[in-house]
């Protein structure tokens, strides 16, 4: 590589230039290599490898649907899917037919997907993976395992190296991403460029690290094919797993990758903390690092620990054909570690403000050119010759140059140094972002005055925080839904605060340093994650760790790593610092399993619950909880409700509310009335039964289940023992994962509680609501209907919060026998309101539907479901607490109904593909590793069908998570108070269950479509 200036001390650099002496594009090269060594392997995805003849011939049949479907020459071709086989084979096939290729996700949201689609109007859009919006053009979904190896016939004139390639979609600083376009020759001269800086070695294998929407992926895929290497795609998960990235590179002696820096920081980080890991790399011989500025300290680092790796620090903006610029790690790189040299044919200019040359050592302005330059953005002239403009300097060799909006300058020894940027561009994990973007898309709802993003670097990680200003009620929750239905997931802010103002200097202008300072406020530690008695060892632990690495508000029990804005590589940290401080191992898929602080500590801490922590003496009632003076006649004047702000708990305040006229008293975990107020109106919202619902007689009271007299103050409390005629306890913490320690404060002390407050001065009913699972899996095999009786006697149910309602329904049968009226109502499946299809969207039958949609797949199983409305519900309870009914009522449908009708019912609309359970469970797995919560939670809750549970065992499984309750357990008694106060069955018909599916279809139209698969 040479260097040339017109001055020595200006920053004017070229690379060498270099004549091919030839115009074969890169598919022409690939073709050659096909002919040259037809059946070597060429690209290997799990646990398939495709020679070259394979990729050649699928990818010829590939280009002949496409040319079928009309794509021709110049026609763009987006390739909408996620990583796999079908991603370079795709690519190969429109390179064949000169039709540039566009590679998108299919999880970015819809609208999102459609603006990219209509901007390119292409005759035919590629789809692997995933659901695909339904508005697209004709699509071409493929499945690169099937495709032919036909002859595809003609396939019109081939490419030349000047015509366009490729389009990759970056963020745009107004808020629109805009695609750059890159042309055929500078693709060959970065591949032919490597193929000099790293020489034809036998038995080269590249492994795919980037995603496939962004371009350091064309050489990862496309590099080796064009020199008889072959490349390894690994299975698409959505996070990075540093882990089995290492675990690929073993199995598959894997020679060379390329990781962003931030990724490699951590690598770093593991070698460091474990040197024998450092064995399993024993096959690399190089790293490419780009996209971001690379740490000295951490490279040096890991080339003491791993010194047979050659490092090559690469640079380059997407509208620059990969990247054009590499320097060779070296031992003097020990501060900063430049960004190098121009590549063949490529340039550097540094100027300053009038275009004028730097001297040496001077920061400027970095524009670049030769023949890497692309041919700019697709339908953005304004913006292309903005960031294009022609070259003044006659000595660089290049007809324009490209401002790339970053700071460089000329060091001493003739290498480039990087300094930044010039504007509100930022790079997070190496991806592009613009941090207008994303202040465009939240000024965009409409609730939002102002908006501004800034990046907080916490750990090394760079994290997105966004501060907002608004104009009426809306909460950070609602604001990242918005984002998430706009934005791709990486450019969707960790963490929303709502001011007040934005913090201002004395010149009127934002104080950027002020926002800075509250994006690395932490606040005060949170009582949970300090309370020795509320929280474990482990627990505590762990939200420490959680506290040094995220950028967020202290954490409780409940929260959930991904949802504070963690990410995979803050989970990789995690790992790490779990290893470090507590000596115990955990991958990447034990936090994606269990991302609910309480869930992940109590996989760390083996998943069973502790000495001590079995029901025990907790079944036994204290002495002072008895009957005192009798409860009033009548109907009730005030009624006191635990568990409004849950699905059946807001049902029950709205039909009180309606069909009473009593004082509805809410105890509501929150710091004060007003806050409480309004969990119960977003509550009531959520469910559509705000409007509908009265809220003058609604009184709020700030309470918690887990304290010593329900966290009430004692003038509240003395109230509430006076005034209350009867209680309804709804409250629970539920969990279908977690073990009873986890359920045991709220769900038996607080029931406890309760029933002290029940007994307190005047004796007040309790209507206690319980599931029918409190009677576990062993009710199933009788033949005999269980009758509506207490059943002290029975095998406790072996889940954490079964167990709970079932030590629960113990104190209050033994309170009924110390003189406490009483009612218990157990509930099978509380399924959608019938009038509006509003589900619970936290039940397991809802996450299963909407994991269904969102993978277009709908399980064959046996399963049955007590599909019990939960308008019926609220209907049968109320009329108990009205009519002072008592004993135990079985709250259930006549007839229950096999899940598989009810997906039938969703396959009509949404035309889902029937697959086995074993299936769905594999796309649920590979789902999950996302972090979605649609997908972890479900994934944590079904059986898992790993290899070594056979078919049988795994239906049995299933089938014991949703029972058919109606053919077990007698409803006589509720069938007679249903008569008694006018009442028809459960509607469960076709009406009921198409409003369900109407929900849904609504739900589908604004979902962050980030999260779909």
């Amino acid at each position: 590589m040479s260097s040339t200036a017109k001055s020595p001390r200006l920053a004017l650099v070229r690379g060498t230039k270099v004549e091919f002496g030839d115009e074969r594009t890169v598919v022409r090269l690939i073709e050659a290599q096909a002919a040259r060594v037809p059946n070597d392997p060429a690209i290997t995805f799990g646990d398939v490898t495709l020679t070259y003849r394979e990729v050649d011939r699928r990818a010829n049949a590939l280009a002949g649907q496409l040319r079928d479907a009309g794509a021709g020459h110049g026609d763009f071709v987006p390739l909408l899917m996620t990583s796999g086989l079908e991603v370079p084979i795709g690519m190969i096939a429109a390179m064949k037919l000169g039709a540039p290729f566009v590679p998108m996700d299919v999880d970015w949201p819809a609208a999102r997907i459609m603006d990219m689609v209509r901007a390119m109007a292409p005759p035919v859009v590629l789809c692997a993976g995933g659901t695909p919006p339904a508005e697209l053009p004709a699509v071409i979904t493929v499945d690169a395992t099937t495709l032919p190896e036909s002859d595809p016939g003609d396939l019109g004139p081939p490419a030349g190296l000047d015509d366009l390639a490729y389009g990759f979609y970056t963020s745009g600083s107004t808020g629109k991403p805009k695609c750059a376009l890159n042309v055929h020759r500078g693709l060959r001269n970065r591949f032919f460029y490597m193929n000099k800086c790293f020489p034809e070695r036998a038995g080269e294998v590249v492994l795919q690290t980037s995603t496939h929407v962004f371009d350091p992926t064309l050489w990862q895929l496309l590099w080796p094919l064009t020199n008889g290497s072959r490349t390894v795609v690994p299975r698409s998960t959505g996070l990075i797993d540093l882990a089995s990235i290492i675990e690929v590179i073993e199995r598959h002696q894997v020679t060379i990758t390329d990781l962003v820096p931030s990724v490699f920081n951590v690598l770093v980080e593991m070698i460091d903390a474990e040197p024998s890991m450092a064995a399993h790399l024993r096959s690399v011989r190089d790293l490419v690092i780009g996209g971001e500025e690379m740490q000295a300290a951490a490279v040096q680092r890991f080339r003491a620990l791993v010194p047979h790796v050659r490092i090559t620090n690469t640079y380059g903006p997407t509208e620059a054909a990969i990247g054009m610029m590499f320097h060779e790690v070296r031992d003097a790189d020990q501060e900063v570690v430049p960004i190098g040299l121009p590549i063949d044919n490529t340039c550097a200019a540094i100027v300053d403000g009038d275009m004028r040359p730097v001297q040496t050592g001077v920061v400027g302005h970095l524009y670049i050119g030769g023949e890497c330059l692309g041919r700019g953005y697709l339908n953005e002239p304004a913006k292309t010759a903005a960031a294009f403009v022609d070259n003044p300097f006659a000595g660089l060799g290049t007809r324009r140059l490209y401002r790339t909006g970053d700071l460089a300058y000329l060091r001493e020894d003739g290498l480039i140094g990087f300094r930044g940027r010039q504007d509100d561009q930022v790079k997070i994990a190496g991806l592009r972002v613009e941090l207008g973007e994303i202040g465009t898309v939240l000024r965009a709802h409409p609730e939002v005055s102002e908006a501004k993003v800034v990046v907080h670097t916490e750990a090394e990680d760079k994290r997105l925080i966004a501060f907002v200003t608004t104009r009426g009620p809306v909460g950070p929750a609602e604001l990242l839904d918005h984002a998430r239905a706009t934005l791709p997931a990486y450019m969707v802010p960790a963490r929303i605060t709502v001011l007040d103002a934005m913090p201002l200097l004395p010149n009127g202008k934002l104080d950027g340093v002020e926002l800075a300072r509250r994006a690395s406020d932490r606040g005060t530690p949170a009582p949970a994650a300090r309370n020795g008695d509320a929280i474990s060892a482990t627990e505590r632990a762990l939200a420490e760790i959680w506290t040094e690495l995220l950028a967020m508000d202290p954490v409780t029990r409940s929260d959930n790593f991904f949802a504070l804005g963690g990410d995979s590589l803050g989970a990789q940290r995690m790992v790490l610092a779990v290893k470090k401080r507590l000596g115990v191992g955990i991958s990447i898929r034990d936090v994606v399993r269990a991302p609910d602080l309480a869930a992940l500590a109590a996989r760390i801490a083996g998943g069973g619950a502790a000495a001590g922590d079995s029901p025990g003496r907790d079944l036994e009632l204290p002495d002072d909880i008895r009957a005192a003076a009798p409860p009033l006649p009548g109907p009730p004047a005030h009624v006191l409700l635990t568990g409004a702000t849950g699905f059946v708990g807001a049902q029950l305040l709205h039909d009180l509310l309606t069909t009473t006229s009593a004082n509805v008293h809410c105890l509501v975990r929150a710091p004060d009335v007003a806050s409480g107020r309004r969990r119960l109106c977003e509550t009531l919202a959520e469910y559509q039964l705000i409007s509908r619902t009265p809220l003058d007689r609604m009184r709020v009271v700030p309470s918690d289940l887990t304290k010593p007299r329900l966290g009430i103050g004692e003038q509240t409390y003395e109230m509430l023992a006076e005034t209350v005629d009867v209680i309804v306890h709804c409250g629970a913490v539920v969990n279908l994962v977690l073990d009873y320690a986890y359920h045991r404060k709220a769900n038996v002390h607080g029931t406890r509680e309760i029933l002290r407050l029940a007994a307190r001065r005047r004796t007040k009913p309790v209507h206690y609501i319980s599931t029918l699972s409190v009677f576990g899996p062993a009710a199933y095999a009788g033949r005999m209907p269980i009758p509506e009786l207490p059943a002290p006697d029975i095998e406790p149910p072996p889940d954490g919060y079964s167990l709970s309602k079932w030590v629960g329904e113990q104190l209050v049968v033994a309170a009924g026998e110390r003189g406490v009226p009483l009612a218990v109502y157990r509930l099978g499946e509380v399924m959608p309101h019938s009038g509006t299809g509003v589900p619970n969207p936290r039940s397991l039958p809802d996450m299963l539907v909407g994991a269904c949609l969102r993978l277009g797949v709908a399980p064959a199983s046996p399963v049955v479901l007590d599909y019990t409305p939960i308008d019926y519900v609220g209907q049968m309870i109320t009329a108990g607490v009205t009519t002072g009914a008592s004993g135990v009522f079985h709250v259930l449908p006549p007839q229950a109904m096999l899940l598989n009708e009810l997906l039938d019912s969703f396959s009509r609309e949404f035309d889902l593909r029937t697959v086995s359970y074993r299936e769905f469970w594999t796309m649920l797995e590979d789902a999950a590793q996302t972090g979605d919560p649609v997908y972890t939670r479900l994934l944590a809750a079904v059986p898992a069908a790993g290899a070594d549970v056979d078919d049988a065992t795994l239906l049995a499984e299933l089938t014991t998570m949703f029972q058919d309750g109606s053919r077990v357990f007698s409803t006589a008694r509720a069938a007679v108070l249903r008569a008694q106060n006018g009442m028809v069955s459960a509607p469960t018909g076709d009406e009921a269950v198409g409003r369900y599916v109407a929900y849904h279809r609504r739900l589908m139209r604004t979902v962050a479509p980030s999260a779909t698969h």
